[in-house]
């Protein structure tokens, strides 16, 4: 090879295949720098979606966009290749042709034909596909909680304006007109004034046992799967739903059922800000097993003029104005009590009587779509301001349960008062190269 001796030729050869592995694994990352591909969806064109995660909640996301005009499944994507079979068939049986697959969602991004995402992957990898999808110039939809922590929550609000993206979270109340109604009727001041609000989850939750550690399954990326977490061995009742109980990747049943009471009760009393501080009891009760976040909990939030309570419950419990998982709200007037995703009542007077109520349903998804197609964030039920500020409440309240004490918290820097100890809470250790940037 003239004018390069054997020596240069291999250090230059070693230089390029370490260049081609990074950008292999970091293209996604690299595209921040990029200008987002403003691509416009016509008035007849179908919105060609990918969704990202197909196991459990996944399947919803299909079925819902399979009734929507305004959506086309093109490709699913999902680390376990095992789950993926009636994912396929049903948008097959439905669309008659079968979607594309691909294991890593960082292809999904790269295609250039794909216009929004809908993520129903576990917790903690929510913020970082949205990242990244934000800066692919893809819309999103991202399951609730929409992060894993507070610090990840932010970086998700501060992605999609910077890349002006619909991002809608998938707290799917907002979109019921039953619970519209309620909190319309809340802040018309009927109630009086609310001065205290109450989530409830009481949701029997039974032990998942104990495994021992084992070999990855044929078909699993466990190292993608473990994506932005810790890397521990592989534990079959440690994935597939049972994630939600171990800190590493979920956030128990406050984050999980909990955050769709959360938000309402947010909603509820008008608190667009964080409070003013946070305190929490509980444990895990009842039963030993691999779980590690609570199935009983009680969290406490202060404003200076009402609190926000929220209680979950894992055992066997009575309900509480008829509600088990829903939300209660106290007025000066009376009590107004949300008994399901759609259904509210409420009970005026000291005697308690029987006032108005109602119910009524919504989709969420076509809410998501209506606002892509009109390239208006402010169409969305549930944009990611609002998920991320009721998400951040639940991961609050686990920060609290986890230290003990109660937590005095700065709601303009969204951090504690002079505690180093809870501040490193509101964040994790990344993994390279799954990390959440500071700088969108």
């Amino acid at each position: 090879m003239a004018g390069i001796d054997r020596r240069q030729f291999i250090q230059n050869s070693a230089v390029l295949a370490a260049s081609l592995k990074a950008l292999e694994t970091t293209s996604t990352i690299a595209r921040a720098a990029e200008p987002v591909d403003e691509k416009k969806v016509g008035p007849n064109d179908a919105i060609r979606v990918a969704v990202i995660g197909v196991r459990g909640r996944g399947m919803e996301h299909i079925q819902s966009y399979l009734k929507l005009k305004d959506a086309r499944i093109t490709t699913i994507c999902d680390v376990d290749k095992n789950v993926i079979g009636r994912a396929t068939k049903a948008i097959g049986d439905k669309s008659g042709t079968e979607p594309k697959y691909v294991q890593d969602l960082r292809r999904v991004f790269d295609d250039k034909d794909i216009d929004a995402v809908s993520i129903a992957t576990p917790n903690h990898w929510h913020s970082l596909a949205t990242i990244w999808a934000c800066q692919a110039g893809k819309d999103v939809y991202v399951e609730k909680p929409v992060s894993h922590n507070v610090f990840e929550g932010r970086k998700m609000v501060e992605a999609a304006r910077k890349y002006n993206r619909i991002v809608q979270t998938g707290t799917q109340c907002r979109s019921h007109q039953g619970i519209q109604d309620a909190m319309a009727f809340l802040h018309s001041g009927k109630l009086g004034q609310v001065y205290m609000a109450k989530g409830l989850c009481y949701k029997p939750r039974g032990s998942i046992g104990i495994k021992a550690d084992a070999p990855v399954p044929e078909g699993l990326d466990y190292d993608l799967w473990v994506g932005p977490a810790e890397m521990k061995p592989y534990n079959p009742n440690k994935l597939h739903y049972n994630w939600h109980w171990i800190w590493n990747t979920g956030n128990g049943d406050l984050g999980n059922q909990g955050i769709h009471q959360m938000d309402i009760a947010r909603w509820g009393i008008n608190k667009h800000e964080f409070p003013k501080s946070v305190q929490a009891g509980g444990g895990r009760f009842g039963y030993k097993d691999d779980g590690e976040t609570p199935n009983t909990e009680l969290v406490a939030f202060e404003y200076d003029d009402c609190m926000l309570q929220f209680e979950v419950r894992g055992l066997y419990t009575n309900d509480e104005a008829g509600a088990k998982v829903g939300d209660i709200f106290y007025g000066t007037e009376g009590v107004l009590a949300i008994t399901s995703y759609t259904t509210w009542q409420t009970y005026m007077g000291p005697k308690g009587e029987k006032g108005v109520g109602g119910t009524g349903g919504g989709d969420h998804f076509d809410n998501f779509l209506q606002a892509v197609r009109k390239r208006d964030a402010k169409m969305l039920n549930a944009d990611i301001e609002e998920g991320h500020q009721s998400s951040a409440f639940c991961h609050l309240g686990n920060i609290a349960y986890r230290l003990g004490r109660k937590l005095q918290i700065n709601p303009s820097t969204e951090s504690f008062v002079n505690d180093a100890e809870a501040d490193t809470m509101l964040t994790r250790k990344y993994r390279e190269p799954f990390v959440v940037p500071s700088v969108v």
